[in-house]
């Protein structure tokens, strides 16, 4: 412990009664690099003037642009905007009506009426799958067209109407139907 104090800056500096005769400035290791490099590439450099500018030259440089440049080009055809849509409107007109026509030809005149048999099956399965309903709903949709079971006792089917249709009957798919 004791050696740590002799060794110590503070213990030196009492013992001298001075400040340390080295000393280093601050930062001075993170910068000495960029200022090495600095001083080569200065010492590098020409001292001499590399940047003249030739006898007469601002009085003679535009003589000599204007002598560079072919004033007697052809001239360009200018075509007016107002030309360019003057040839456009006949175009933009047939392609509009025609458009036009074939809009209501093909999308408007569809006579195809949206009823419950133009829907397939698959579609009504599709939607009762994706879509939950209650009984009480299916109730109220169909309520008037729930037939009354009397209407059927009325019906008179002959019995050889039934015994024909029977016998039309494939015997294996109505067995298959019962299994």
């Amino acid at each position: 412990m004791e050696n740590d104090i002799k060794h110590s800056e503070d213990f030196i500096k009492n013992k001298v009664g001075k400040k340390p005769y080295f000393k280093l400035p601050t930062d001075y290791f993170d910068t000495i690099e960029n200022e090495i490099t600095a001083k080569i590439s200065e010492d590098k450099l020409d001292k001499t003037n590399a940047f003249k500018v030739p006898e007469d030259y601002f009085s003679n440089v535009e003589h000599e642009v204007f002598k560079n440049i072919n004033f007697n080009q052809k001239t360009t055809k200018v075509i007016s905007f107002k030309e360019r849509l003057r040839k456009a409107i006949p175009y933009a007109a047939a392609a509009s009506i025609a458009l036009f026509i074939s809009l209501n030809t093909f999308v408007f005149n569809t006579n195809k009426e949206l009823n419950f048999d133009a829907i397939s099956d698959s579609e009504i399965e599709y939607w009762l799958d994706e879509n939950t309903v209650s009984t009480s709903e299916i109730i109220t949709i169909l309520e008037d067209e729930i037939l009354d079971e009397n209407a059927f006792t009325f019906a008179n089917i002959n019995d050889e109407s039934i015994e024909d249709y029977i016998n039309s009957i494939d015997n294996t798919s109505l067995l298959n139907e019962l299994n």
